[in-house]
């Protein structure tokens, strides 16, 4: 009896391990930046938030000098939010926004006929219609949630500050995709040169310094290139075009 105990606790024991060195949001991550940037302070106090929007919450990230490192998305019973904030830690992240969604749990009353049911296959014949329940009983223990995290690092002093993408146009009746002109702006850094400029996100910029812009990655070198320089950028907004000139920051 003491060995079969003693074997118990153990295993006990072991299985706390296992959970303790098993972080969901650590094995099901996914970096997003090919360079693998971290927090520029050396020891970083990371920060977790429930996130509430993910296209909102991103464009906010980008806005406030941010950049998205990489995420996790899984499926499974509840796990503790701290353990997306463990890995955040681990990977020197500044902030990571955690959202969570229970996308199979009973409600209150499916739970209470399911304990009917139950109480009705162990009966041992008598007759009882009312059942005495605490409220664990009516939680659901087999409830799945759909976890997404993103974890965050602040960017250095943007250069001009603009995050941008290339729109590509597909034709509703020939199916054919055409790449439309000049980088749609996603997002504009809070104080940067191109938000002091009047750069609002949705604009489309077309030119930089008499060199048109064409692709996110030609458009980021150029700006690298130039940084410390005056600099001339042509955008539309609203089909209208507009120039303005600004200095960029040098890094």
């Amino acid at each position: 009896m003491q060995f079969k105990l003693i074997f118990i606790i153990l295993n006990l024991f072991s299985m706390l391990a296992f959970a303790e060195e098993t972080n969901l949001f650590q094995e099901n991550y996914l970096t997003q930046s090919t360079t693998k940037f971290h927090s520029l302070q050396k020891k970083p106090d990371t920060k977790i938030y429930a996130g509430m929007n993910k296209e909102k919450d991103k464009i906010r990230m980008l806005e406030d000098g941010y950049d998205l490192m990489g995420i996790s998305a899984f499926q499974g019973a509840f796990t503790e939010p701290n353990q997306a904030l463990k890995h955040a830690q681990s990977i020197e992240a500044d902030v990571v926004l955690v959202y969570d969604r229970k996308i199979n749990e009973m409600t209150r009353p499916e739970r209470l006929r399911q304990l009917h049911a139950e109480m009705k296959k162990s009966s041992t014949g008598e007759k009882n219609s009312v059942i005495e329940v605490s409220e664990a009983d009516l939680q659901d223990k087999n409830s799945k949630f759909d976890f997404y995290a993103t974890y965050w690092a602040k960017l250095p002093q943007p250069i001009l500050g603009l995050h941008v993408i290339k729109l590509i146009k597909t034709n509703s009746e020939t199916k054919e995709k055409k790449e439309e002109v000049g980088l749609k702006v996603v997002a504009v850094i809070k104080d940067s040169p191109a938000f002091k400029s009047g750069i609002q996100k949705g604009d489309v910029i077309l030119v930089l310094n008499d060199v048109n812009t064409e692709s996110p990655e030609e458009f980021s070198k150029s700006v690298f290139k130039q940084q410390g320089s005056k600099v001339k950028i042509k955008y539309s907004r609203d089909d209208e075009e507009k120039i303005v000139f600004t200095e960029l920051n040098r890094r």
